[in-house]
């Protein structure tokens, strides 16, 4: 039970993850958006490529910066996004990816609920761009 339990919370934060990305992203009409946000604290930029693989398939990377800042100034996600389900999931996060193998030997290993994580630090950048002024920049 706690299979389908961890499952059904992965398929709901993917699931919120492609309506915020629609929003976004305005139906994938675009292969390319960039987004800035300028407070009185910080500078950001949101830049998000858009490469569709076939009608119901994509992968889309979103590279998001505070420019305010040189400690970790720079997060780049890459997701797969599937609009037949109409979901979107994290498939790396700053070139790692979560392990798809768990009886594979890993260098470094990760978290056992990685991709849980990377997928709900995608919604909070999402959340973030969609709360804050950001606007498209020419």
């Amino acid at each position: 039970m706690d299979e389908y339990k961890k499952n059904n919370h992965q398929l709901a934060i993917s699931s919120a993850n492609y309506v915020r990305i629609k929003k976004i992203f305005r139906e994938f009409n675009n292969s390319q958006l960039v987004l800035k946000s300028t407070s009185k604290e910080t500078s950001f930029n949101a830049e998000f490529e858009y490469i569709a693989l076939s009608k119901h398939t994509g992968n889309m990377m979103l590279r998001f910066s505070n420019l305010d800042t040189t400690l970790l100034n720079s997060l780049i996600f890459e997701a797969n996004v599937y609009h037949d389900v109409e979901l979107c999931e994290v498939s790396r996060f700053n070139g790692y990816s979560p392990n798809q193998f768990p009886f594979e030997f890993e260098k470094f290993p990760k978290s056992v609920d990685e991709k849980s994580q990377q997928n709900r630090f995608f919604t909070e950048v999402l959340d973030m761009i969609l709360t804050n002024d950001f606007y498209e920049k020419t």
